[in-house]
Formats: C-alpha cells, sequence, structure tokens
C-alpha cells in the first residue's frame, strides 16, 4: 500500500493534486487487499453507544441491515434448556452448528435484545426519514426471521408460575423438553424439570418459565397464555417483540408518513397534533407547553437535553413552556439527582441504578419494567425504552391521568 503511494516520479507528489493522487492509489490497494464498508454515521453512532451502550457495529446495522456489520456471532443452530446445579434456575442456551466448536468467548446465537432495542430508538429518538436508521426495517426482518424458528424459546424473566411440582406438571404437561445439566457446577444435583405445553414450557420445581413464540398463533392463544400463567408483566416485556407487537407497529409508523421527514415522533406536536390541541385546551396552556405536558407523562427519560432536541427548542422556548406549564399545577418542579430536568408528575420516584435513569413509578408500569432490589431493573430491552409506538402512548398517559 505504501509503495502504491509513490509515483513513478517523485516529483509528482509536490505538484498539485500529487498527494490526493497518491491517497487513490493508497485506498485502491487497501481495498483491493482488505475490502471496503460503508461509513458509518458518527453521531448517530456516538449517540447510540452512549444511550443504549450499544457499538458501531449496531449503527452499521441500522443502516444497512444485520448482514451491513459482522462482530463475529455464529447463528444458533438450536436452543436448550440449561438448569444449573446450585439452584433451580433454569435458561435458554444457543447450540452453536455442529462440528468445529468456535473459539471460547464466540458469541452464540442472534442478539434478539439487542436487535429489538436498536429498532426502538431507531423508531422513537431519532428524526424520521434520517438515513443513519434506513436499514431499520431490513433489520426487523431480521428479528422477524429468527422469531419464526420452532425452537426458540423466550425466557420471561421475572416471571414465575407460582405452583407446586405436581399441579405444574398437570396444567403444563405431559409432554416435556430435556433440561441439560450445567456441568460447570456440582452435578449431583437433579436438574429441573421442563414441561412443554406448547406456547409455555413451564419448570418444575421453581416455576421458571419461557414462551414459545411460534406457538403464539393469534389473540386467542396470546389470552389463554395471559389466563393458564397470571404472568402479567412477564408476558408484557416479550409482547412488544411478537406479531402486531409493538416493534411491528412502530415500523408500520415509520412507513406511514404520518409525521414530516426531520421531525420526531417524540415530539407530540408533530406525532400527534390533535391531541395537543386537545390538551392545550384543558390545560388552558399554549401548545408548546401541552407539547411538554405529555413528553413529562409519557417518556421514560424527558431530559431538557433530550426535550430541546425533538422539539427544536432553544433553551428559552424550554424556560418559557415549562413556566407556562407549572403555573397550571399539572408538574411539579424539583431537583433530583441524574433526572437531567426539573419538571415531574406528582406521585412517587423511582431511583433506578445506572445506567438507566431514574423516572417517575407510574412509568414502570408503561414501559413494563420491574424493578429488582440494588436499583437494578427488569426491562423488555437493554434500556428503558418506550414499548409502544409513542403516539399511541402519548393518547394513554394524558386518558390515564
Amino acid at each position: 500500500m505504501l509503495a502504491a503511494g509513490l509515483p513513478e516520479d517523485p516529483a509528482e507528489l509536490w505538484r498539485p493534486g500529487g498527494t490526493e493522487a497518491a491517497a487513490e492509489r493508497m485506498a485502491g490497494v487497501w481495498r483491493e487487499l482488505i475490502g471496503a464498508r460503508p461509513a458509518v454515521h458518527d453521531e448517530a453512532a456516538d449517540t447510540l453507544e452512549s444511550a443504549l451502550g450499544l457499538s458501531e457495529v449496531w449503527a452499521r446495522r441500522l443502516a444497512g441491515g444485520y448482514g451491513a456489520a459482522d462482530d463475529g456471532t455464529v447463528e444458533a443452530a438450536g436452543w436448550e434448556l440449561v438448569s444449573t446445579a446450585y439452584s433451580y434456575g433454569v435458561t435458554v442456551r444457543p447450540v452453536a452448528p455442529p462440528g468445529a466448536e468456535p473459539p471460547y468467548g464466540t458469541p452464540v446465537g442472534i442478539p434478539l435484545r439487542e436487535i429489538a432495542s436498536a429498532l426502538v430508538w431507531a423508531w422513537t429518538d431519532r428524526p424520521v426519514g434520517d438515513p443513519a436508521v434506513a436499514g431499520a426495517a431490513a433489520l426487523y426482518e431480521r428479528l422477524r426471521e429468527e422469531l419464526a424458528r420452532p425452537g426458540l424459546l423466550l425466557k420471561l424473566e421475572g416471571g414465575r408460575v407460582q405452583d407446586t411440582t405436581d399441579r405444574i406438571a398437570g396444567r403444563f404437561g405431559p409432554a416435556r423438553l430435556p433440561v441439560a445439566l450445567d456441568r460447570r457446577k456440582d452435578d449431583r444435583t437433579p436438574a429441573a424439570t421442563a414441561y412443554d405445553g406448547g406456547p409455555l414450557v413451564v419448570c418444575a420445581p421453581g416455576g421458571v418459565s419461557f414462551l414459545r413464540p411460534t406457538a403464539v398463533t393469534g389473540p386467542e392463544v396470546w389470552r389463554r397464555v395471559r389466563e393458564a400463567t397470571g404472568l402479567t408483566g412477564a408476558l408484557d416485556r416479550v409482547a412488544p417483540l411478537l406479531p402486531g407487537g409493538g416493534l411491528e407497529r412502530m415500523l408500520h409508523r415509520s412507513r406511514s408518513g404520518a409525521v414530516e421527514t426531520g421531525a420526531y415522533e417524540a415530539d407530540p406536536r408533530h406525532s400527534c397534533p390533535e391531541l395537543v390541541e386537545r390538551v392545550a385546551k384543558e390545560l388552558g396552556v399554549g401548545t408548546d407547553a401541552a407539547a411538554l405536558h405529555l413528553q413529562l407523562a409519557t417518556l421514560a427519560a424527558p431530559t431538557d437535553r433530550n426535550v430541546r432536541r425533538w422539539n427544536g427548542w432553544s433553551a428559552k422556548q424550554h424556560r418559557q413552556a415549562a413556566a407556562e406549564l407549572l403555573a397550571t399545577g399539572a408538574v411539579v418542579e424539583a431537583r433530583r439527582a441524574r433526572a437531567g430536568r426539573t419538571l415531574f408528575l406528582p406521585g412517587d420516584w423511582t431511583e433506578t441504578g445506572a445506567p438507566h435513569l431514574p423516572l417517575e413509578k407510574a412509568k414502570l408500569t408503561t414501559h413494563t419494567v420491574w424493578p429488582l432490589y440494588g436499583n437494578s431493573v427488569v426491562a423488555p430491552f437493554v434500556r428503558i425504552l418506550p414499548t409502544a409506538p409513542l403516539h399511541e402512548m402519548f393518547t394513554e398517559a394524558w386518558e390515564r391521568r
């Protein structure tokens, strides 16, 4: 490559355009030896990493689909249930294709949670028509392909069927799935038993549960699954991935043209202007203050910086809208650590730990978040993100007040 930079007559390097020509020759050799990839959108990649902790690989995939970047992940040939020896906990483990074992540390299995998180970010936190996320629809199709594989099970995080072993066997058996024992532990402890009820697989003892997406063939099956387990919160956390769920509706919304290019779904003046007019009338404020109220009432992270970005506001415009809204009594003013804002909904406050921002307790349900000890949470995505198209969530938040 260095040799290609040197022309036959070295004096050409000092003539006009000489260094540019050298760079072009070197780049040509680089492409022959290494190949070429489209340039990544630096701002989008940086924002994606800071907001979700996802690497540049995901910025490339949002721009060009799943195949636009390779992080060494080996696609799973199947999945197996694995029980640990020191407890009756059970998890799903992707199985590498038969043959040579991949090197230690190689990721196995398409990372569904990361794909879903990147898609939600693309469709709710980026401007409509952003070329940096032009491949989001293709990435969604890759997610759908993986969810359509018959052997896939989704663990219902934060949900266990509370029942005895005998009753679990009677409710969800007699069919069973094998459960391997994690041989890195003490193999004298017996593995749990997984009872295969079709859409649901429930392990005993302990009641750890899994959903088989391909068996959820319609609303009636989904209703029966919810009734059979009572695991409303855990099922709600996987619902956005299913056909007709929040992700699919976000995809359709992104194709609808309802919001003009360059505007944000997170700005209700663009995503649901009629609702903003109704809120403004009922609160007795202007549309800017009404939009701010909907953002504070709905979104998990309506920080001052985010609100100004979504709404295209200057600091002065933001202060004016905030003062008008505060005068109505619909929100309260306070200083709270790590909140990134000073206006909040009245009511209880939840101190979730990093990397999540703290938020109003009322928003835990709408974002299907289950708080755990130590300020950690169980959530559908890698961060606390919307679970439905934002115009739907804005409307529900206002009707729920």
